[in-house]
């Protein structure tokens, strides 16, 4: 940078000269050329910077839309019909569910003992005569357990506390079952195996007047199939489905999984659009004119262009998994465009879903789920771009180590600033001297001038004595 400055005129002829002003223009034309060389890097780095901001957010987006179809249970995109929620309510996991129909018909729910103690008129009043005394219970095949009372306290609420403290997983609490009328309700577990023994001389738990429920399994038909379960929950017969039995079925209760082709349409739809979105974002980072009409902040950088022709390289290739019928997204549908986007023909990708579902899974999972990073078997269309995304992204990754790098360079202009400020103030300090000292000779010698001049005036024969 050429900077020309009029230094007689900063100084004033014949006059003294503000000192200030010189040092600071003369460090500023000194600085100005590194000055600008920083600015300009640091402006180039800090777009950099923020432009690979940009390529991982994008990248990232795009992974996770891809993810969403690199396994096989990816593909089971179900919709769940019930004839009658009301008797056989079912919970949907659409993700392992299996295409059918499954006719259900339950002739018994399952259910658990239940017995009363006898009525009492107080629920903390002793009933045994100040004696201590026991109960013993026992559940299914299980070991027996006791509760014992001391003398006095042979109440329902000690007896209540009691039970619950034991370890064989039944419940038992005090009911006012009419006013100033109370009971024991004892409680053990669903099933025919869960049935309880109770061994009790004082509060009537054991006679058998007082069982108001007896434990038993629940019985249910699939298809014909008949099983038993001690509860009412069965979430191991129809895959993708966990069956809460609400009451006993006097017709069958039909459901029926059917494949929901319209959820898969969307799904590829959603891969395409996050691909055309970081396409935009590629064009606006490489490119030779961006949408602000500027060059591209990564242009400069050929192996970050070629992140772009990889990716799009997979989705307009061959699937590395092909099906018989359909093998690649041109052939499903989904169309490259001369801008370099991708289009979805919704008719087109329906009927290809509709006649060749397992292929359009094979060619984009290859079948398979969960596939480790270090796994070498064929991962299909979507889950060979996950795995080349998460290498650009990981540790050591063209991303990863890009972005290191400018950093570096931007923390080595930040050192690079400091260096020059602290040179610039040396060279201020070194120029206010050397200017202070020169102001001060001048002041001197203009007062020597004065003096002189004085006396040459007063000497006879001058002109001004003549």
């Amino acid at each position: 940078m050429n900077m020309e400055t009029d230094y007689l005129s900063a100084l004033g002829a014949g006059a003294g000269f503000d000192t200030k002003k010189i040092v600071t223009t003369i460090v500023a034309a000194e600085k100005a050329s590194k000055q600008s060389s920083i600015d300009r890097r640091t402006t180039d780095v800090e777009a950099r910077i923020s432009g690979m901001a940009q390529l991982k957010s994008s990248l990232v987006t795009l992974q996770t839309a891809f993810e969403k179809v690199d396994d096989k249970r990816d593909f089971n995109f179900s919709a769940l019909s019930n004839s009658a929620p009301e008797s056989v309510y079912a919970s949907f996991d659409a993700s392992n569910s299996v295409p059918g129909t499954y006719k259900v018909n339950v002739s018994q729910l399952a259910q658990n003992d239940v017995f009363q103690s006898s009525s009492y008129t107080s629920q903390t009043a002793d009933q045994n005569g100040g004696a201590a005394a026991s109960v013993s219970i026992q559940v299914g095949n299980n070991a027996v357990e006791t509760v014992s009372l001391a003398a006095g306290s042979a109440t329902l609420n000690d007896l209540a506390a009691g039970i619950n403290a034991l370890d064989a997983d039944v419940t038992a609490r005090v009911v006012e079952t009419s006013t100033g009328v109370y009971r024991l309700l004892l409680e053990g577990p669903q099933g025919a195996d869960h049935k309880l023994t109770i061994t009790d001389g004082v509060f009537g738990l054991s006679s058998g007047v007082n069982q108001l429920q007896s434990a038993q399994d629940s019985s249910l038909t699939v298809n014909g199939l008949l099983i038993t379960r001690p509860t009412n929950e069965v979430s191991d017969v129809i895959p993708g489905l966990k069956l809460d039995l609400v009451s006993t079925t006097s017709t069958e209760v039909v459901l029926s999984v059917n494949r929901d082709t319209t959820a898969a349409k969307s799904a590829i739809t959603n891969l395409v659009d996050a691909f055309n979105a970081f396409d935009a974002v590629m064009k606006n980072l490489t490119g030779s004119m961006n949408a602000d009409g500027e060059v591209g902040s990564l242009k400069s950088d050929s192996t970050i262009r070629a992140i772009r022709q990889t990716v799009k390289d997979f989705l307009t290739a061959d699937s590395s998994t092909p099906g018989v019928s359909r093998a690649s997204l041109s052939s499903i549908g989904v169309a490259l465009q001369q801008d370099g986007s991708f289009k979805v023909d919704e008719a087109a990708l329906g009927t290809a879903l509709t006649n060749d579902y397992s292929d359009i899974a094979l060619m984009f999972s290859a079948n398979t789920n969960d596939q480790s990073v270090y796994s070498t078997d064929s991962r299909g269309m979507a889950g060979d771009i996950v795995l080349q995304i998460s290498t650009y992204l990981g540790f050591g990754g063209l991303v990863e180590t890009r972005d290191a790098g400018y950093v570096k360079t931007k923390s080595g202009l930040t050192d690079e600033q400091v260096a020059l400020d602290k040179k610039m103030d040396g060279v201020k300090e070194r120029y206010t001297k050397q200017f202070s000292t020169m102001s001060k000779i001048m002041d001197e010698m203009k007062s020597t001038q004065k003096y002189l001049e004085s006396q040459l005036d007063n000497l006879p024969f001058t002109s001004k004595n003549n």
